[in-house]
């Protein structure tokens, strides 16, 4: 089925523990031609970020390449939110408080939305349902903040810069930093007896995921991982820079990968905080469990 980025076929296994996708003509060759660096990189490098390819396939029944990756997300695969995130105004929320954000897109020939979102609140009231809880979820996710343990988000914003630093190195650009949450009160319990236990969150593929943080009574698990990282620097990108340059909200997601590089890590620093200690939990230390 549809649903991968470009609408391009994709398919989970039944536990998301793995996900098929097909691969355009130009992720295809920058498949071939990053594949044995990113197999040494993934070795020498288990706290990256980049999700795994396992398998490469041409599928002659419909001439398409095909790549098979684990998940991100939760074994199982359901999530409270879910973010999509460049670092530009491209950010958006997939899931929010459990239920999916259907992307209601802006075009050009749509003036009278274009009018409505440039004028005052009122006229934004008369946009369509969907356009405007869309258009909230993508302004909300420019400023998404993360809060993590300290040993947490300094993994985090370790490993983003050196699977930046690759991609960069290759020429890749327009991949998301993808993150899901999910969220569960902790029970109450007197002054002096001991910290309630940490709910079990379910486990992910991505090693040492979910990353657990407690912040006022409430526990949240981050499922962390990034994604869509086969875009080069074609000549179709160059074009699409010149019109998103001259038309689209800034800062843009299609410029060159080292520019695409600082401005990714730049945003993913702002983003990932370390969390005010919870009383409940004053030296929580998050046991992580085995990768699947």
């Amino acid at each position: 089925k549809g649903g991968g980025k470009g609408g391009s076929l994709m398919q989970f296994t039944e536990d998301h523990r793995l996900l098929i996708k097909a691969l355009s003509a130009d992720d295809h060759v920058s498949l071939l031609a990053i594949g044995q660096s990113y197999c040494n990189y993934i070795v020498e490098s288990s706290s990256s970020l980049l999700v795994r390819f396992f398998f490469h396939f041409y599928r002659p029944a419909d001439r398409k390449n095909y790549v098979v990756m684990n998940s991100c997300l939760p074994i199982g695969g359901i999530v409270d939110s879910l973010w999509d995130l460049k670092g530009c105004a491209d950010d958006k929320a997939l899931r929010e408080d459990g239920v999916s954000v259907p992307q209601v897109h802006k075009r050009f020939f749509m003036l009278h939305w274009i009018l409505a979102e440039s004028c005052s609140v009122c006229c934004i009231a008369a946009l369509p349902d969907g356009r405007r809880r869309y258009k909230k979820c993508k302004t909300e996710a420019r400023s998404k903040v993360f809060l993590l343990e300290a040993s947490d988000c300094r993994m985090v914003k370790e490993a983003v810069r050196s699977d930046v630093a690759f991609l960069k190195d290759r020429g890749l650009m327009d991949y998301s930093l993808l993150v899901g949450t999910m969220s569960a009160k902790l029970p109450c319990h007197p002054d002096g007896a001991a910290p309630p236990p940490l709910p079990e969150f379910p486990v992910a593929s991505m090693e040492g995921q979910p990353l657990v943080a407690v912040r006022d009574g409430t526990a949240t698990a981050h499922y962390v991982g990034i994604i869509d990282f086969l875009q080069g620097w074609t000549s179709g990108k160059r074009v699409a820079h010149v019109i998103k340059y001259l038309f689209a909200p800034r800062p843009i997601s299609t410029i060159r990968p080292e520019e695409y590089a600082a401005q990714f890590v730049a945003a993913n620093e702002r983003r990932f905080l370390v969390a005010p200690g919870d009383p409940r939990h004053p030296h929580l230390h998050t046991s992580h469990p085995p990768s699947a």
